[in-house]
């Protein structure tokens, strides 16, 4: 049987049930408002997190709403909904990381019971949301300092039904591009683990920079019941998703310096290998190093802050699939 709760946080047929599910081991309490609605009628579960980053705003609201609006007296199986994992970072408007240990959730996965404050998060998420469930979508979109082109991604090197279920929800989603990737690529990610334990997951992130826009809210939505549909948990609403374009790779650009960040090149320009496309200045506006692309794509992610710091990722280009 398919999982119907989450941790203790569970309903009855055909209802709706919503309350603060906690994390063992962690003084303060770190708790998380999570939504359980179970159908009426049998059917598979499905498991959504938002708020992994506490600043990624439209995912957060895109969830919310989808558990309001859905009837449990129609719904086929169970919904299972944490809106806001980085509960701690919320009201303190963090980027990436959590305050609590300074790391990032979504490199924190498969997690420990008994590690860092991240660790047990992320243990926690896989053991009582994801493991258990029939697939799962992690909301995302750009945090406070990122513009993207809105992509799904999904875990290519799982087992093959796994990765073929995920690939297909990953289409379904009606975003304009769709990355199949290995582990290595985003090490510690939730879709990831997911996989990795036969549940079929995907990320799929909408919006940018910290505002919580309606037109991307509704998309991420919609999003949701396209998978909803696709699943066969509920009748399918407004007109299918237009295929995706299918990425090969996503070559990350980080910076070796801190410095302050001249990008000029915008999300949705195709770049080709080598082409400047920023560079990195001091304090002083003296430059430091330029900018190149690394490879030859599409520009789907970008941070947009003056400051960047060592190691932060700078522009992330997306290799189409050859034709």
């Amino acid at each position: 049987m398919s999982r119907v709760a989450i941790a203790d946080l569970t309903a009855e047929p055909g209802q709706r049930r919503h309350g603060l599910v906690r994390v063992p081991g962690l003084e303060p309490a770190w708790e998380m408002p999570a939504v359980v609605v179970r159908g009426r009628l049998p059917g598979p579960t499905l498991a959504v997190t938002s708020g992994m980053h506490a600043a990624e705003y439209v995912p957060i609201e895109a969830v919310t709403r989808l558990t309001r609006e859905l009837d449990p007296e129609r719904l086929r199986g169970t919904l299972l909904a944490v809106l806001l994992v980085n509960s701690p970072g919320f009201f303190e408007r963090s980027i990436y990381v959590n305050p609590r240990d300074g790391r990032n959730l979504n490199r924190s996965f498969p997690g420990s019971p008994s590690g860092s404050a991240a660790e047990r998060v992320a243990n926690f998420l896989l053991e009582e949301l994801i493991a258990g469930s029939d697939a799962y979508v992690d909301a995302h979109c750009g945090d406070l300092i990122e513009a993207l082109s809105p992509f799904t991604l999904w875990l290519r090197s799982a087992d093959p039904q796994v990765a073929e279920r995920a690939r297909g929800m990953a289409a379904c989603y009606g975003f304009e591009h769709t990355l199949g990737v290995d582990p290595e690529a985003v090490p510690g990610a939730a879709y990831a683990a997911a996989a990795l334990r036969g549940v079929p997951g995907i990320i799929a992130e909408i919006g940018e920079q910290g505002i919580c826009d309606e037109p991307s809210v509704r998309r991420h939505l919609q999003g949701l019941r396209n998978v909803l549909a696709h699943l066969g948990m509920i009748d399918a609403v407004g007109e299918p998703a237009a295929a995706p374009q299918e990425m090969d790779q996503m070559v990350w650009m980080r910076t070796g310096v801190s410095a302050t960040y001249h990008p000029t090149v915008a999300v949705g320009e195709w770049v080709t290998e080598g082409q400047p496309v920023g560079e990195l200045r001091d304090i002083f506006g003296d430059k430091l190093e330029p900018v190149t692309a690394a490879a030859g794509g599409l520009v789907v992610f970008l941070v947009t802050s003056l400051a960047v710091k060592e190691g932060d990722p700078l522009m992330g280009i997306g290799v189409p699939v050859a034709t």
